[in-house]
């Protein structure tokens, strides 16, 4: 004989079998809960094939901020026992669409530019089917710096010193030539830019002792001695415009001025005393008389002549005797 097992509870008798009213019930809320479900996920599935707008600014977000995005929820998918076979096979194809869809909207999404510090890659899922999503990253390029050599200077020679002392003061003339030119020996139709620096000319002295002890007829020549100055000859074609100074000051070489007085004697001296007939002529200065001077060796007589003298109409030589003895 079956047992029959009674429970009771707060008075409730639940051997006792279920009536049809609630058995319908029991159906009737199991398949509302069943339509509820399908419904919702034809709306998911809906929103998912046509929200076209949103999945693209959704996937194109994900791309250019692989860092910054968070990876889509998986789809929660309906048990296939409350599925109808024809609604499940629509739902497989929707889900296939949008996976394509996805696929393509990532092939033509712009190109993400690159960060100083990439990070990997991370794959962009919607609903079950998961596709990587790759940004092209540039490799690094490595800039190998070449040695740099050391830098060589020039070291000048005194000769290089020395022209570049004289090219500096007769560009100095030239310039101020340009405001007054007749002041350094320019006339009119003259063209700055055909003035040449002549050859420089050596300047020399006399010391005081050779001063002190000269006798009347005795050669100047072997008495000079260099005065560690020079002229150059400012030149327009073969006349002597001015002529600049260039002073030696221990080892350095200063540029002086111009000097067109000079020029003059000097065009002067050259015409009286021409190189081509063998004369020679050779400037001289005295360090505590100013001016110029100059000596005629090849002459019979032993000259020491002021250059001023030059200047006046009938022009001659001084005897070396007389203007050294002004000198003492």
């Amino acid at each position: 004989m079956p047992v029959k097992f009674q429970f009771q509870f707060a008075g409730a008798d639940f051997s006792r079998p279920s009536s049809p009213q609630r058995k319908w019930l029991r159906v009737g809320l199991m398949s509302a809960a069943s339509a509820l479900a399908v419904l919702a996920y034809w709306g998911y599935l809906h929103h998912l094939t046509h929200g076209h707008a949103p999945v693209v600014a959704h996937v194109s977000a994900v791309v250019a901020k692989p860092l910054a995005a968070e990876p889509a929820k998986p789809v929660v998918p309906v048990a296939p026992a409350t599925m109808p076979v024809a609604l499940k096979n629509v739902a497989n194809a929707s889900v296939a669409a949008v996976g394509n869809y996805l696929m393509q909207a990532v092939k033509i999404s712009p190109a993400v530019p690159v960060a100083a510090n990439p990070a990997p890659s991370r794959a962009v899922t919607s609903g079950s089917a998961a596709q990587p999503v790759t940004t092209s990253v540039a490799a690094p390029v490595v800039v190998v710096s070449k040695p740099v050599a050391p830098r060589t200077y020039r070291v000048r020679s005194e000769q290089d010193r020395f022209l570049m002392a004289g090219q500096v003061a007769f560009a100095n003339v030239i310039e101020l030539a340009g405001k007054y030119p007749d002041s350094y020996g320019f006339q009119a139709g003259d063209f700055l830019s055909d003035a040449k620096l002549g050859t420089p000319i050596p300047v020399y002295t006399i010391e005081e002792s050779a001063r002190a002890n000269y006798r009347a007829g005795q050669p100047v020549k072997p008495l000079l001695k260099a005065a560690k100055q020079w002229v150059f000859p400012v030149l327009m074609g073969d006349r002597v415009c001015c002529m600049v100074e260039v002073k030696q000051t221990g080892r350095d070489y200063v540029p002086g001025k111009g000097n067109k007085s000079l020029a003059m004697a000097w065009n002067k001296i050259q015409q009286k005393w021409p190189v081509s007939e063998g004369y020679h002529p050779m400037l001289l200065v005295n360090a505590e008389v100013p001016g110029y001077y100059f000596t005629v060796p090849e002459l019979p007589v032993q000259n020491i002549t002021d250059t001023v003298e030059m200047f006046y109409y009938n022009p001659g030589t001084s005897p070396a005797d007389v203007i050294l003895a002004s000198w003492r």
